[in-house]
């Protein structure tokens, strides 16, 4: 295979996995489209069901998921005129994930019913149905999944099909009148509703499944004892101090002799309380605070990866790189241009794998998991530390003679591979200094279809690769750099204690964030690296030496490394709270619910000790006299919400305001419904929301 097969390989291959995401594993969910009818008539309503087969062991959603899970989502594709209702939700089950945790499910096989209706004038001889459908499907593990399903249905005289199918889950529909108990609400708790069933034998089984609002939570009900008339009292715990304006119902199910029947209750519409804290799961679409359309997101996702060019883990490779560009000046211009091309594929490359794992994962996908899997980390770490060795002369990679004979008609696509590489190595440190632009468009990204997620992390791609792209299309420019000479020896050295710099901080930020044995356990597991890379000096890149390099680093890393990155993560709750400064809180769902309860102003800050940008907006703004007292002033409350360890509660958070980056600052004011969402602070700015606050 040729360079240039291999590249269209690289970039093609990462497009295959995205539009067929179970190739390589077991087949989970079956999907399939299904009718009630033979034949379609002009203006008459018919039902047609999204059949989903589970893997043995595996479930999806109800319409309320519970405390964790998504529900299935279904968007109709019909032909003009077409129209589609509801989708009909047969009753769930109740199951324990994990301790505490409640979800309501659907085993084996589910069938979600939606009624179509056809224009009155509809003259076709066919009509095709489609469906694109989107699940989370979970045993120990979750995994998203998606399909289109189609079924082509005549235009003719309707006969009743598949009658057998059909009714037995119409049956498992909760009805909404004839139920044969008396209910009753009690709103008169602070932050839980009450509902009693009265008017069903004691023996009778009963269970009780939420309704919320879209967009509220609702924990799992809790049964009181059974009265001696066999009523029963079910408690809904929220995450709000009142029940949200027009609570939508519950699905009451009894269990005579064993057969579940269930009812639809709607609860009386309560007058307009305060919004509930920071949604979490669910499966619910969160209001963003940040609106716009795909053409504003795609220009934010390109100045993104413009500015990534900028970030501290991402100038020393610039750098490194325009070095190379002088070393290549007196060349071909051509060839310049060539060796820009291949490394700007490189940075598309790695956009284009990193796209179709995000069309895979979905809403399950952590932006800043290099900072948050510890074994990525450290890999990061010791191969910046290597790099940098390198760069300071401690050892250098060469051929032998007559290896270098053999391949010198090769020397032209071993440079084009080097930058090819070099741009995905760039790429893979800048990811993880995620500018604000870029975490509003990856936010937005997660929560798109295949097709958008790839065209934002190509607009993505083209502003980082931008200039590079510009250097080498006018190797003219390069004319105006110094011509190459001795000082390019000790700009190389420099730049390897640039690099060094790089490890340094990135060794801060795994001691932070894994705690400081750790911390000490990667600086022992550096020092052998570096005797290795020593001894690879010395050796002259003999085999000896390779080999003996080899032993060295595998056992550094299993004599002080590999048990210390299994170790638990250091805790991310506890919070500084420095003298004279802000007094932040550890972020919790129920904590901010209580104080907006009780009517104070609340700020979160959602940050991780390994976002740049966040230290950045710390000591600029939030360390700022006139911020605090402002804070202080308008008695509004701080919490720190801390995701440097991919904290599940911040992560939902994020969620729920449409991103999966940090920073995020989020004000809740007295009296308004929705807060100041932003991923950028000024000082300015932020004094002018503080001053919306009454004193």
């Amino acid at each position: 295979m040729n360079l240039r097969s291999l590249l269209l390989f690289l970039f093609l291959a990462p497009l295959a996995v995205a539009q067929n995401p179970l190739a390589t594993e077991p087949v989970l969910v079956t999907p399939s489209l299904v009718a009630e009818t033979s034949a379609v008539a002009a203006g008459q309503p018919f039902t047609v069901a999204v059949r989903l087969k589970m893997a043995p062991g595996w479930h999806t959603y109800w319409q309320f998921a519970g405390d964790s899970g998504a529900p299935v989502t279904i968007e109709w594709t019909l032909p003009p005129g077409f129209t589609a209702g509801p989708i009909q939700w047969p009753l769930p089950v109740q199951h324990r994930d994990g301790g505490d945790l409640v979800t309501f499910i659907y085993e084996e096989e589910v069938l979600l019913l939606t009624d179509i209706t056809p224009p009155a004038a509809w003259t076709a001889p066919e009509a095709q149905i489609k469906a694109e459908v989107r699940w989370l499907v979970c045993e120990l593990t979750c995994v998203p999944g998606e399909g289109t399903v189609e079924l082509t249905l005549p235009t003719g005289a309707p006969q009743r099909a598949q009658a057998e199918l059909f009714d037995r889950w119409r049956a498992q529909l909760p009805k909404t009148s004839g139920a044969p108990f008396q209910t009753t609400w009690d709103f008169s708790q602070p932050r839980q509703i009450a509902v009693r069933l009265a008017g069903l034998a004691a023996e009778v089984q009963a269970e009780l499944f939420p309704l919320p609002p879209t967009g509220s939570r609702s924990g799992p009900p809790k049964l009181g004892p059974i009265a001696a008339d066999g009523a029963r009292t079910f408690t809904l715990p929220l995450e709000a101090a009142a029940p949200p304006s027009g609570w939508a119902a519950v699905v009451a199910v009894t269990a005579p002799g064993g057969s579940r029947t269930g009812w639809t209750i709607s609860a009386t519409p309560q007058p307009a309380t305060a919004g509930l804290a920071v949604a979490s799961g669910g499966g619910e679409t969160p209001p963003t605070g940040r609106g716009g359309g795909l053409l504003p997101k795609l220009f934010l996702a390109f100045l993104g990866g413009l500015i990534m060019n900028v970030m501290p883990c991402v100038l020393p490779v610039i750098a490194l790189k325009i070095f190379g560009f002088v070393g290549q000046a007196g060349q071909e211009p051509g060839r310049v241009f060539r060796l820009g091309l291949a490394f700007t594929g490189g940075v598309f490359a790695f956009f284009m794998l990193l796209a179709a794992a995000v069309a895979r994962l979905k809403g399950a996908f952590n932006w800043g998991y290099q900072f948050q899997n510890p074994f990525l980390l450290a890999g990061l770490i010791a191969l910046v530390f290597v790099f940098a060795l390198n760069l300071l002369g401690v050892f250098e990679i060469s051929l032998s003679g007559a290896a270098a004979t053999k391949l010198s008609t090769l020397s032209q696509k071993e440079g084009y591979g080097g930058a090819f590489l070099h741009g995905l190595f760039t790429t893979l440190l800048g990811t993880s200094c995620t500018a604000p632009f870029l975490s509003t468009s990856l936010g937005f990204a997660v929560t798109q279809s295949t097709p958008v997620i790839f065209l934002l992390f190509l607009a993505i791609a083209a502003g980082m690769s931008l200039p590079y792209f510009l250097l080498t299309a006018r190797p003219v420019w390069l004319r105006y750099i110094p011509k190459p000479g001795a000082w390019m020896e000790r700009a190389k050295q420099l730049m390897g204690f640039v690099m060094l710099a790089v490890a340094v901080w990135l060794l801060g930020v795994l001691g932070e964030s894994r705690g400081s044995t750790t911390g000490a356990a990667m600086s022992w597991f550096l020092f052998v690296l570096g005797i290795a890379s020593w001894l690879l000096g010395i050796g002259q890149g003999s085999k000896l030496a390779w080999l003996t390099a080899v032993v060295l680093a595998v056992g550094g890393y299993f004599g002080f490394l590999h048990g210390p990155l299994h170790a638990t993560p250091a805790a991310a709750g506890a919070v500084e709270n420095t003298a004279g400064g802000i007094a932040w809180r550890p972020f919790t769902e129920e904590a901010v619910a209580a104080e907006r309860a009780a009517g104070r102003a609340v700020f979160v800050d959602f940050t991780a000790r390994w976002c740049v940008n966040c230290k950045v907006y710390e000591r600029l703004v939030l360390a700022n006299a006139d911020v605090i007292a402002k804070l202080q002033s308008r008695k509004v409350t701080a919490f720190k919400a801390d995701w440097t360890n991919g904290d599940a509660a911040v992560g939902r958070a994020l969620k729920s305001f449409g991103t999966v980056g940090v920073p995020l600052y989020v004000l809740y004011r007295p009296g308004e419904e929705k807060p100041v969402v932003t991923d950028a602070l000024t000082v300015g700015g932020f004094l002018a929301e503080l001053d919306k606050i009454a004193e």
